[in-house]
């Protein structure tokens, strides 16, 4: 097999605030090139066990990724590796320390300015590619932002691996929650609205300032109310498995 070598690069992030939640942002990087010293095993090794080699010894899992904050799990398919680091001291400068792990340039200065990011990064060899997903949550966070932050970038990683179904079944009526999600973030923002209502705090005692996006505050208090009036408690799951399970008679 003919090996030309690793191309990576982190293409996009996501990033919250939930004192004051920022818009996403998005910003792609120049290319880097990682070669591998044996040539002879490099000809030996399949595409899939090199990009699985690679990413485990940079920290990344692969297959089933438990979200307990979201009571879900989801099956990585094997292209797509995950890790997630909590209680990081500076969120922007790990940033930095992971893309020069990398090899790749630093990003904005301003990229990070909140509790929590979730980034991705895209790797290809022999024309296949596969994608590292990573999620950052700022240390010292009351159990309330953190559970959010959890959720919240949680919800940007379900998003990119197109594993959004998985919380909109958790709804008394999923389409009509999928029909209000038009974006990336309103889908995080929804998603730190459930890790929240699950973990047992009362959704009216949370809310989100954003002093210079009111409009972005005011969709995630209409999101807030999605989860409040829609997300299916433990009696309604019963219900519908009970329902799900009854032989129907003539």
């Amino acid at each position: 097999m003919r090996f030309s070598g690793i191309y990576q690069r982190i293409i996009a992030g996501c990033f919250c605030i939930l004192a004051g939640l920022n818009p996403v942002n998005s910003y792609r990087s120049h290319e880097s090139l990682i070669n591998l010293s044996n040539t002879e095993i490099q000809h030996k090794v399949s595409t899939e066990k090199l990009f699985f080699s690679y990413f485990k010894n940079k920290g990344f899992s692969n297959g089933k990724i438990e979200i307990p904050e979201l009571q879900i799990e989801v099956n990585l398919k094997e292209n797509q590796f995950f890790k997630k680091e909590e209680d990081i001291v500076d969120v922007c400068e790990r940033i930095k320390e992971i893309r020069k792990q990398f090899g790749l340039p630093d990003p904005n200065p301003k990229c990070v300015l909140g509790y929590g990011w979730c980034g991705f990064l895209h790797a290809e060899c022999n024309g296949k590619t596969a994608y590292g997903y990573i999620i950052l949550i700022r240390e010292d966070l009351n159990e309330v932002s953190r559970v959010y932050t959890i959720g919240h970038e949680s919800g940007h990683f379900l998003w990119y691996i197109h594993q959004k179904s998985a919380v909109y079944q958790k709804f008394k009526n999923p389409k009509y929650i999928q029909s209000k999600i038009l974006t990336n973030c309103e889908f995080a923002i929804l998603c730190g609205w459930v890790a929240v209502k699950i973990a047992g705090y009362s959704l009216n005692d949370c809310l989100i300032m954003n002093i210079e996006n009111p409009e972005l505050e005011k969709k995630s208090d209409f999101l807030k109310n999605l989860v409040r009036n829609y997300l299916m408690k433990k009696s309604d799951k019963e219900n519908n498995a009970e329902e799900g399970t009854r032989t129907p008679t003539s």
